[in-house]
């Protein structure tokens, strides 16, 4: 009977433990957030090099899964184009890129707030960290590895 309060202690013990690890992770945390919403439409580049146009656009296809398209254009000529999906497995999201690979390439998300997300796969050759941001109507993207860097900057556009 004198150890009662102890088993109980210790119990209580692990179950806070517990909860403080799931809430340094969000990425792992079930819902940490409830969508990618503030992704959804048609964006242009505005930092791009002279001639070219970059785009993305995103569509909700359920509430595990957006889709995206990022395409350049030079002069008219589609240049690069990637296929861009966010999607839920179990309790993970993910942000997968096909096209520029051989085969898809997926990463986790990592971290993930109500308009921000990061991503991240060390084995792949560049990028190995994915950014994207929304704040004030900017919406960034970084992508980037233990040295290099590059900052692509949209805003939201209106397609016909």
């Amino acid at each position: 009977m004198k150890y009662v309060p102890l088993i109980l202690f210790a119990l209580l013990s692990m179950s806070c433990n517990q909860n403080s690890k799931r809430d340094q992770d969000p990425a792992k945390d079930p819902d940490p957030v409830a969508n990618f919403d503030w992704l959804l439409g048609s964006w242009l580049r505005t930092n791009d090099q002279e001639g070219n146009l970059t785009y993305e656009h995103w569509t909700k296809n359920s509430s595990t899964e957006y889709s995206g398209l990022g395409c350049t254009l030079h002069k008219g000529d589609t240049v690069f184009k990637e296929y861009l999906r966010l999607f839920k497995t179990e309790e993970y999201w993910n942000f997968e890129v096909v096209g520029v690979n051989e085969h898809p390439t997926n990463f986790p998300v990592i971290r993930q707030t109500e308009n921000s997300f990061i991503c991240e796969n060390r084995n792949n050759e560049f990028p190995k960290i994915i950014h994207y941001a929304l704040r004030d109507s900017i919406l960034t993207a970084r992508i980037s590895d233990d040295e290099t860097g590059i900052s692509f900057l949209f805003e939201r556009i209106q397609m016909k």
